[in-house]
């Protein structure tokens, strides 16, 4: 009897010990919304606010030092959000989550957002006020990524912070702007209606805004087949291993004055992304003398994309305009390493990538490049046509 009870007074102290622990980790780990941050190169002091929806106003005598105060309390709410979302484009996924999203990785990498980004930034101009106002957002987030708690997620993954880049700014908005691209599913199913039904159906469709663009191209006559929807089930794979919302479409209408009972403008708009815990918008509200912005943000994007001031508001909604289009292309008959580029035959480009693998080796794969993009074949196990799409 006395051993039972010295068993049961044992574990009862240890959850007591463990309850204690949770509830200091929870604690230490919470986002501060009351007291004070010291926050370098500040000309004056920034007051932020939360309202009873746990949404920051932010009151501050410049935009750099307003953007600065934003980034700082974003971090704090969304720090593990801003981390994966960055990774997507980069091939960082794998990294923290394992072998799973190694395909998903190795389709972004060949997509090269990563080094469009990093061109599209060897031509910024620095002076420019976005630039520096971006750039004042990543110092406070930055100064949250050293000097806060990381969340707990960081411990369950094992991954250390590590700061945040303009290049990182540029892959989030490259990544969303693809998951907002209709493209790959509508391109590949005009060209098996195409394939099955005869030119005649897609003419009757309407489709072309042009007579020199098409869905899938080819620069040689090819048979019916399945192929397009290889393509559509490539893309759908690799967007669905992700754990992040797509954007799927959206919608956005105006009333005018006169149409109203009140004789107010009504401005609805709705991007079509899905649900997501943490929210995938973050509320927030800056304000100085010369801006006045109540927006929702993507997580590591300092302008909101939604937003409005009291004078004005704006949205944003899918302008269905053909910004992918996919190649069958054609080998040369004698050399593999070269397709055909009009009349004249152009070498294949060769890039080599590295993917990092939680668990496991490193897992390093070759693909091909034309004018046109990636070569998917080898890319997705989806694709099993013998010529090359690009």
């Amino acid at each position: 009897m006395k051993l039972l009870k010295r068993i049961g007074w044992t574990i009862l102290v240890l959850l007591v010990i463990g309850a204690l622990a949770l509830i200091l980790c929870i604690q230490g780990l919470k986002p501060d919304y009351e007291g004070q941050v010291a926050m370098p190169n500040l000309d004056a002091p920034v007051d932020v606010y939360y309202d009873q929806y746990g949404v920051p106003h932010i009151y501050a005598d410049t935009e750099r030092e307003a953007f600065k105060a934003l980034g700082y309390v974003h971090a704090q709410d969304r720090l593990w959000q801003m981390e994966v979302l960055r990774r997507v484009a980069s091939g960082g996924l794998s990294e923290v989550f394992g072998e799973d999203l190694i395909n998903t990785d190795r389709f972004f990498l060949a997509l090269d957002i990563d080094e469009a980004s990093k061109r599209t930034l060897a031509k910024l101009d620095k002076d420019d006020k976005g630039i520096q106002l971006c750039e004042a957002y990543l110092e406070g987030v930055n100064q949250f990524v050293e000097e806060g708690p990381a969340p707990v997620e960081f411990y369950l993954t094992g991954i250390e912070k590590r700061p945040f880049t303009l290049t990182d700014v540029y892959n989030s908005l490259g990544y969303m702007a693809f998951s907002f691209a209709m493209a790959h599913k509508t391109d590949p199913l005009i060209t098996n209606i195409g394939d099955t039904l005869g030119e005649a159906y897609i003419a009757d469709l309407g489709l072309y805004s042009s007579g020199d663009t098409e869905q899938i191209h080819n620069h040689f006559d090819r048979p019916m087949d399945s192929v397009a929807n290889g393509v559509t089930a490539m893309v759908h794979q690799a967007l669905e291993g992700l754990s992040l919302p797509l954007f799927e479409g959206s919608n956005s209408w105006v009333i005018a004055p006169s149409k109203t009972k009140n004789g107010q403008v009504i401005f609805a708009n709705d991007p079509h992304i899905g649900f997501a815990q943490p929210s995938v918008w973050y509320e927030a509200h800056v304000v100085t003398p010369s801006y006045e912005k109540y927006g929702y943000h993507l997580a590591g994007i300092p302008f909101p994309l939604l937003g409005h001031d009291r004078r004005m508001a704006y949205g944003m909604t899918m302008f269905e305009n053909d910004d992918i289009d996919f190649y069958f292309e054609e080998f040369h008959p004698t050399d593999s390493t070269k397709y055909r580029d009009g009349d004249s035959w152009k070498s294949f480009q060769n890039i080599t990538k590295t993917i990092k693998v939680k668990g496991a080796p490193d897992v390093e794969f070759t693909y091909k490049k034309t004018k046109h993009g990636p070569v998917l074949n080898g890319i997705a196990d989806q694709i099993t046509d013998e010529r090359p799409i690009s």
